[in-house]
């Protein structure tokens, strides 16, 4: 593994929004803007998308903001963060998912999305060609993505990582999932309900320029506190890039007012 370049962790900005169609409309026209940002001052973008339900709106909004602001698309490149053990055709897949809300409309160049290839072959060989993409990028001169995005459930699991989980490296080594995996990609045993995952590891999703967390739904009050505060066992803390934002709903907050990064959207 080739270390990548390590972004300077900035302060938290926390957007509290209405619900989720509030959320939706910020996220979406956040991730416009830093998209455009990164092509605008450096040709292009590196972009990591996130998987599940709640980012399929916002993901829907940034595909009509990007068009109607003529983005030239062939200049972005797409990762998907994690993934099921499913095909890409399965009603489950995050890259489903993402293509049907975002990529599609867009018309986003084939070569320009970076698939996991899940649900064919084996789980490990799968990662392990999923960090020879990481790889070939940071070897072409990239120093990291420009934007990643991010959910997070109810135990404070971000990506596929999940707590106590174990982590399958393509070096062979099966490690707990952890804060420095020293691995780009990883398959995920998780417990028997979840399956097989894929996921980009902590290591790598730290170099971004900007994270964006998506959160929604009482059930996260506790996560999210845990996470922002930076709690060593919850995962979602494990990942800041060089600018970290959550955009996140009333519910999803609860009562807590007091850390100083929060607006309301």
């Amino acid at each position: 593994m080739r270390d990548p370049t390590p972004a300077e962790t900035g302060a938290l900005r926390t957007i509290v929004t209405e619900d989720r169609e509030d959320l939706a409309e910020q996220a979406g026209d956040l991730l416009l803007s830093l998209i455009q940002e990164a092509v605008g001052a450096r040709g292009g973008a590196w972009v990591v998308l996130a998987g599940g339900t709640t980012p399929r709106p916002a993901y829907a909004r940034l595909a009509r903001g990007l068009v109607d602001r003529a983005v030239p698309i062939g200049n972005v490149s797409w990762m998907i963060g994690d993934e099921r053990w499913v095909p890409r055709e399965d009603a489950q897949s995050n890259e489903r998912m993402a293509r049907e809300s975002l990529l599609g409309p867009l018309g986003a160049p084939e070569v320009s999305i970076a698939s996991w290839n899940a649900g064919a072959g084996e789980p490990l060989q799968r990662a392990a060609d999923y960090a020879t993409r990481v790889e070939d990028a940071l070897a072409h001169g990239a120093r990291g993505p420009d934007l990643v995005v991010l959910g997070m459930g109810a135990d404070g699991h971000t990506a596929s990582l999940f707590p106590g989980a174990v982590a399958h490296l393509p070096d062979g080594r099966r490690i707990p999932v952890a804060p420095r995996m020293g691995a780009f990609a990883a398959a995920i045993e998780g417990p028997p309900d979840r399956g097989w995952r894929l996921t980009l590891c902590p290591d790598f999703l730290r170099t971004s320029r900007h994270v964006v967390f998506l959160v929604a739904g009482s059930d996260r009050v506790p996560a999210l506190l845990r996470a922002r505060r930076g709690d060593p066992a919850t995962p979602a803390a494990w990942i800041r890039g060089a600018h970290t934002h959550f955009i996140v709903t009333r519910d999803a907050m609860g009562p807590e007012r007091d850390l100083g990064d929060i607006r309301l959207a």
